[in-house]
């Protein structure tokens, strides 16, 4: 789903994912992050979840979070999304939402690794495709 010209990834909070008073723990929010950012390169055509060889490897060089408001267990939340590329750093930032109040804002930086796992060059394809992005705010 594309809102505002953002890439958009909607999740349900579970009661798993929440403590005793219902509230979302604060490490669910990197996983929320981490499933939009799969659902966007799903999006993008660069996984095929029928052939999980297709999900390229790429290590998480740095992750920040800022907390700004709790979810709650049954929250719908939105988890928007921006991608840029500099030199073969893959930045993401992550905005999430409930209704209209932002709760979460964060970012990753991560580097494609070979069958090595040592840092490669992006392919022509995913290049193709970052060429498309647009990152339009910055919001950490």
């Amino acid at each position: 789903m594309k809102s505002n010209q953002f890439f958009s990834y909607q999740h349900r909070v579970q009661f798993y994912e929440t403590d005793t008073m219902g509230v979302v723990h604060h490490s669910n929010y990197l996983r929320f992050c981490e499933e939009a950012r799969v659902a966007w390169a799903h999006s993008a055509g660069l996984i095929d979840y029928q052939k999980p060889e297709s999900a390229s490897h790429f290590a998480v060089l740095e992750t920040r979070v800022r907390h700004l408001r709790p979810a709650f267990f049954g929250d719908s939340l939105v988890v928007f999304l921006q991608v840029k590329l500099e030199g073969i750093r893959i930045f993401f930032q992550y905005k999430i939402q409930n209704k209209d109040d932002v709760l979460v804002l964060a970012e990753t930086t991560h580097v494609p690794l070979d069958k090595n796992l040592k840092p490669m060059r992006l392919t022509k394809e995913f290049r193709k495709i970052m060429e498309t992005q647009v990152w339009k705010e910055i919001w950490l």
